[in-house]
């Protein structure tokens, strides 16, 4: 069976309903035989995509089977799927209220500023090193996401409470793509944030380091969104197996950090 990715799933039913009619899932991603799911990454490669994946890696042990066809959405469209039972179990950002939906707590996240060990740029090495405070990003290329993506919103959302002036923030660069990004960044051109998910591999292999910025922390929190009625099946024992390793995911997810947040 062909898998599909698109940017918010907009096409997933319109492809896959002649070949599965009966399937129910979760959200962001379907395992099949006989189910499907959506994850809330705001249209990006983002945490959702990748724990989601590192999940399925350890219950594909278990489960050689089941295939993994991963799609995208935000999280209204998430919600709205399992509202409608599209799907049988999503993952989202935050912990909102959402009526028919049962929204629990799953996964800490933290975004992490990174940039390239060795600046070949002597004026912007020297900024990069002499951070001392939030604002002074304001005086740093930053290598971002597209408007509306999901990381950068809550970036863009802490540093503002942080007392930084978006409309001062160093906009040059803008990308559609996170590998894209992470070039830039390697290469030594700016300043980026990344879910420690989504980077690191980068950071272990010393393509990227991690930026001190004093009095700065963003995290965040993904859950599970459940249907009302009882999860069963596949959606169900994937769900039951993530939370036997959640303790082993957060180790990854949440960096220590001596500021506060």
């Amino acid at each position: 069976m062909e898998s599909l990715l698109t940017e918010r799933g907009a096409h997933l039913r319109k492809e896959f309903k002649t070949s599965l009619p009966n399937s129910k899932g979760f959200g962001g991603s379907w395992i099949d035989p006989g189910s499907e799911w959506d994850s809330d990454s705001g249209g990006q490669q983002d945490c959702g995509e990748i724990f989601c994946t590192e999940d399925f890696i350890r219950f594909h042990h278990y489960h050689p089977a089941a295939a993994l066809h991963l799609i995208v959405g935000n999280t209204e469209e998430v919600l709205d799927h399992l509202r409608q039972q599209r799907v049988g179990l999503g993952l989202v950002e935050g912990h909102q209220r959402s009526p028919g939906v049962h929204l629990e707590q799953f996964m800490p996240d933290e975004i992490v500023p990174v940039c390239a060990p060795r600046i070949p740029d002597p004026k912007l090495r020297r900024a990069i090193e002499g951070l001392k405070s939030v604002r002074d990003l304001e005086a740093l290329p930053l290598i971002w996401r597209e408007s509306g993506a999901g990381t950068r919103a809550v970036v863009e959302s802490v540093l503002k409470d942080r007392g930084v002036n978006p409309r001062k923030l160093d906009q040059r660069f803008e990308l559609g793509n996170t590998e894209a990004i992470k070039s830039l960044v390697i290469t030594g051109l700016g300043v980026s944030f990344f879910s420690c998910w989504e980077i690191q591999q980068e950071i272990a292999m010393g393509l990227v380091r991690q930026t001190n910025i004093p009095g700065l922390r963003i995290q965040r929190m993904f859950s599970w969104a459940l249907p009302s009625g009882e999860l069963g099946g596949l959606p169900g024992e994937f769900y039951q197996f993530a939370k036997l390793i959640r303790s082993e995911l957060s180790a990854v997810s949440v960096h220590p950090s001596k500021e506060a947040v």
